[in-house]
């Protein structure tokens, strides 16, 4: 039987300490700053385990964390873009040009080193 590397590194079978994860608290911890590890840890989950599966292509566990995050910084975002078109607030339209900022430089990045791939 032959097949790819393609084949090995993607996500096919859940583990049986998947269930564990409630994944709305799940987006909640990666939303606050906790690493996989951490968050792994959070679980029971051995670490290394964790991050196996964590790695794969097409992981649930990759994107509920980066979904976690995305979610928590365009809720400030909007925040902000609420407190700020006042003009009222400058403090929050300062905050807002910074996260602004931070995730056109971060799209760059990505762009850059990624291009299109998903």
């Amino acid at each position: 039987m032959s097949f790819g590397a393609e084949e090995l590194v993607k996500w096919k079978e859940k583990p049986e300490w998947f269930d564990r994860i409630v994944f709305d608290e799940y987006e909640r911890l990666a939303a606050i700053g906790y690493t996989p590890k951490q968050i792994a840890m959070y679980y029971k989950i051995p670490h290394s385990d964790f991050q196996w599966y964590y790695d794969l292509v097409g992981s649930p566990l990759k994107y509920h964390y980066e979904r976690g995050q995305l979610v928590q910084q365009a809720k400030e975002g909007i925040t902000m873009t609420i407190s700020a078109e006042t003009g009222e607030n400058v403090t929050q339209a300062q905050r807002l040009d910074k996260l602004r900022r931070e995730v056109e430089f971060k799209n760059g990045i990505n762009q850059i080193f990624y291009g299109d791939i998903d």
